[in-house]
């Protein structure tokens, strides 16, 4: 976040205030093969960002296909990496990744995995205690209004995974791969964003095998789709004493 001088208007009263706004950078990540990417982030967990996008976006399958990874900052707010994948790993062509959704492509047909099988894994209670948990990790939110949120969470609402990011996009990858990197299974996870549910979330979910993913937000039409087709959990609209349940009932004990 930094902080700037703006001009507020409250009560038909104009003045000069200190206030934060949220801050992105340009990340540019080459690949030593050749080719990359480079996407509008906030300059927190960087790394994880990278690992948790490439897994997510099926580029690799574990972290041992990351040979080398070096990061350092440049002027202007800019950071640069270079990764050395394995030889073996087909590289995607360059993309930009902004703030508002991730590489979207033709999924449906792209997609490589197997459909989840569904068990009992929360309560209906337990999902709506929730949003009472990670309350207190949205500082950043309440401060701005800027950021999008994104949790890994076990099914007794212990958080294992946190980020904050303008992309709702980026912060799913950043909890991915700071779940990713500690070498530790998505199978029993759930995923919470504050952000709407689209088509690519969903993909990002199946690849790494996570099984309920929520917001508080709204569910697109494709994403629901998709999450039926893979029997993925999908809820939107927690919020207060409701929720709305658009794939995989099974997953919810209620």
């Amino acid at each position: 976040m930094r902080q700037i001088e703006i001009t507020r208007r409250q009560d038909g009263v104009m003045r000069k205030l200190e206030d934060l706004v949220a801050a992105e950078g340009l990340l540019t990540v080459e690949y030593t093969a050749g080719g990359g990417f480079s996407a509008a982030v906030t300059p927190e967990q960087v790394k994880p960002f990278v690992f948790g996008h490439l897994l997510a976006e099926g580029i690799i399958s574990c972290t041992e296909e990351i040979l080398e990874y070096r990061q350092w900052p440049e002027s202007g707010g800019r950071i640069r990496a270079v990764i050395r994948l394995a030889e073996e790993i087909s590289l995607p062509r360059a993309t930009h990744i902004g703030t508002e959704c991730g590489p979207v492509g033709k999924l449906m047909e792209r997609l490589s995995v197997t459909p989840l099988e569904p068990f009992p894994l929360i309560t209906a209670h337990d999902l709506l205690q929730i949003p009472r948990v990670i309350n207190d990790q949205m500082e950043g939110f309440r401060t701005t209004g800027a950021y999008h949120y994104a949790f890994l969470l076990t099914a007794d609402q212990k958080i294992v995974a946190h980020a904050e990011d303008i992309g709702r996009h980026n912060a799913v990858d950043k909890v991915i791969g700071e779940v990713f990197i500690a070498a530790r299974p998505f199978t029993e996870l759930i995923l919470f964003t504050t952000g709407r549910v689209t088509i690519d979330l969903v993909g990002k979910c199946l690849r790494c095998r996570i099984p309920l993913l929520v917001s508080r937000s709204a569910a697109l039409y494709g994403a629901v789709t998709l999450a039926r087709q893979y029997h993925l959990g999908l809820i939107g609209f927690l919020r207060g004493s409701r929720f709305n349940i658009y794939s995989g009932e099974e997953w919810i004990i209620t």
